[in-house]
């Protein structure tokens, strides 16, 4: 006899039977293998048990693709990729949602692994698009875990070279926590963790958004980041910890929406590099770096460096804007240099925009600056050059500084010119710092700095907001932010430079500057000198004024030639100088609007004329002559020189010459437009030296 309650008690074993098995078929079936041109292998209930099917070595590509049953249930944490020998560019293994299944997952809660760890693999692809398709992150990686210094989402260890992790979301719980990092590369046995591409991916959160940290004498080396977003991390939104060197981070957007409890916060923060590693920090958008401490040495950077012995930073193209209040940070900087290593800076167009409101600092100190070099390194290179550094920062106690430029250290070789720095934020507002000196007159800084900034200039640009640093308004086309050409060919959005007179700062505005120069050159003969220069267009030109250095005397105007006022055709300008003295010569131009605008072009190199070593006198030009011919001549030491004209009967005609001259070649026009057809003579007295020659008049 059947009981009522064991009827219930079949029917529900049945049914729990029916749902255990429907979930461990699901489960089966939720990751397949298949080989790299998509033909099915098996199929798993995990990503590790595809993983662990892939034959080691390989000889072919393979894909893991997840399908939408996959839950993570059966998953073993961390993922593990290991190692497959025969892995190349070409026998790759990829891991991806299947086509159809977006939205997907990998998510765990634990403490001190990551989600995911790359372990000594070489060639593995994450890839977040469903089926490899597709232009958008889609698939999440997070660690959910808040606490453990190495609870990190996707790490890199033991080696692991030439992986790429493209279109992720990764999501670290671990912000407020000291040690952990969203995408880490960590430490190796024998080699670093190389030449890796982390890009398109969202990185939300961890202490530190990305961290390099390699092995002593193991360094992880040319790693790139580049296309991401990445925020609301607790400390550093890249941190190159140590052992790191040729990192690229370019295009990414490093900003945070709400601020943690750490006493610093940093867009890009390098601890140190390896030895004679060159970074590349270009084209990045950092902004709102921020944090909630109230301890009075709080500090925001945007860009910061320790730098290692011989190693190189190159900063191009990009946007810094620390606007928000953060009234108790008393150190705030956009790009910022210390230590005492030597080293390279290469930082070019960039735009830096400090503001907001803040309390305390001492006074006389700097608090906030766009651009600081405080690297002692006596053999440092430090150029700087079309930058756009603008600091609207108030407040503070009295006398504290917010300064434009800040050189709270001024050794090394300094290579700096072609900026814009503009500071308003009250009494204790200057463009620039230099050496504890402040200045904020244009003429009195560049004479304390000579020869450096001599095209430099102070003053505001509007922007289209406090975050969005393309330049809008009048600063659009304006003349004075012309920079100089640098050889860095397109801006923060991949516009073309303009090749003659690029704007200073990130954004390669519209319209282009008033006149674009395509080319500037000298050429010597002798004692004289003739500039050429090319316009490929030009509006609203006036003309050129002609500037002359000699021996580093200072510029002096040496004449002017008119422009085309408004012309999209090439012009082609020239002006000559003779007889002038032996030394080393410098040329400009200053390019002068109808409004009185004006900007300098400079020529590239110095122009050196030689002291003759003989008293020489040339035969005329042109000879025979009507009515004008140019007489040339030599004088090698200092001198009353005389030079006259005589007629076949050695009457005296004209005196072209009677004075002390230094040592130099010489050029003297004579016209002959009075005398009558025939032969006359010329002769020079110099010292011991006497010449005398012979030229002819038909008219």
């Amino acid at each position: 006899m059947i009981h009522k309650y064991d009827s219930l008690f079949v029917h529900i074993f049945i049914f729990s039977v029916i749902l255990f098995s429907t979930e461990l078929y699901s489960q089966a079936g939720s990751v397949e293998l298949k080989d790299g041109g998509g033909t099915l292998i098996s199929s798993h209930s995990n990503i590790t048990d595809a993983y662990n099917a892939i034959p080691n070595p390989i000889s072919q590509s393979y894909i893991i693709e997840i399908l939408s049953a996959y839950d993570g249930s059966t998953e073993t944490f961390p993922v593990t990729i290991s190692e497959r020998s025969g892995s190349s560019a070409s026998n790759t293994i990829t891991l991806r949602p299947a086509a159809g299944n977006s939205s997907e997952s990998i998510v765990t809660s634990i403490s001190n692994d990551p989600t995911i760890l790359l372990d000594g693999v070489d060639f593995f692809i994450l890839d977040g698009r469903p089926g490899g398709i597709g232009s958008t992150a889609d698939l999440l990686v997070q660690n959910t875990i808040m606490s453990g210094t190495s609870s990190h989402t996707i790490e890199f260890i033991n080696g692991a070279s030439d992986n790429i992790v493209r279109y992720c979301n990764t999501l670290n719980g671990t912000a407020a926590t000291s040690g952990p990092r969203n995408i880490f590369f960590g430490t190796s046995v024998s080699t670093g963790n190389n030449n890796n591409l982390v890009e398109f991916c969202n990185i939300n959160g961890g202490r530190s958004g990305v961290g390099l940290d390699g092995s002593t004498g193991i360094l992880n080396s040319g790693n790139t980041i580049r296309n991401c977003l990445i925020y609301d991390f607790g400390f550093a939104g890249v941190w190159l910890l140590g052992d790191a060197e040729n990192t690229t981070i370019e295009n990414c957007e490093i900003y945070q929406t709400v601020g943690i409890s750490s006493t610093a916060a940093y867009g890009i923060n390098t601890s140190t590099t390896g030895t004679n590693g060159v970074n590349n920090f270009i084209k990045n958008k950092i902004y709102n770096i921020q944090h909630t401490s109230t301890s009075t040495s709080a500090s925001i950077r945007g860009i910061y460096g320790t730098v290692a012995e011989g190693s190189t930073f190159n900063v191009h193209n990009n946007f810094v804007s620390l606007t928000l209040d953060n009234q108790n940070t008393v150190n705030m900087t956009g790009i910022h240099f210390l230590g005492t290593n030597n080293f390279t800076a290469n930082i070019f167009y960039n735009t830096v925009r400090i503001g907001g409101n803040q309390t305390g600092g001492t006074s006389g100190n700097v608090v906030s600056s766009c651009v600081q070099k405080a690297n002692s390194g006596a053999t440092t290179t430090f150029n700087l050059a079309n930058n756009i550094l603008i600091n609207n920062r108030t407040g503070g106690n009295p006398g504290v500084i917010h300064a434009g430029l800040n050189m709270s250290n001024t050794t090394g070789v300094l290579n700096i010119n072609y900026n814009n720095y503009f500071a308003d934020g009250g009494s204790g507002a200057f463009p620039v710092s230099w050496g504890g000196i402040t200045y904020d007159n244009l003429a009195n800084y560049q004479a304390a700095v000579a020869p450096l900034e001599q095209n430099t200039i102070f003053k505001n640009v509007e922007f289209v907001s406090n975050t969005d640093l393309h330049l809008t308004g009048a600063s659009q086309g304006d003349f004075d932010l012309a920079g100089t050409p640098l050889g860095i060919p397109d801006d923060i959005d991949g516009d073309p430079r303009n090749v003659a007179n690029p704007y200073k700062g990130a954004d390669e505005s519209t319209p282009p500057l008033p006149v674009e120069l395509s080319s500037f050159t000298s050429y010597v003969s002798g004692n004289s000198i003739t500039l050429t220069w090319i316009t490929s267009s030009e509006i609203n030109n006036r003309g050129f004024d002609i500037e002359r250095n000699f021996n580093n005397e200072g510029w002096i105007k040496a004449g002017f030639v008119n422009g085309n006022g408004t012309s999209t055709e090439l012009n082609t300008y020239s002006f000559n100088e003779n007889n002038l003295l032996p030394g080393i010569y410098n040329y400009r131009i200053k390019q002068i609007d109808f409004n009185g605008s004006y900007h300098y072009f400079n020529l590239d190199s110095d122009i050196e004329i030689n002291s003759p070593l003989s008293f020489d006198l040339s035969q005329n030009f042109p000879n025979p002559f009507n009515p004008s011919t140019q007489i040339t001549y030599s004088v090698a030491k200092q001198v009353n020189v005389k030079l006259v004209i005589f007629n076949s009967i050695g009457e005296e005609i004209a005196v072209l010459i009677n004075e002390q001259q230094q040592p130099g070649k010489y050029m003297v026009n004579f016209e002959g437009g009075n005398l009558s057809t025939g032969v006359y003579f010329y002769k020079i007295s110099a010292g011991d030296f006497v010449s005398v020659k012979k030229m002819l008049m038909i008219k």
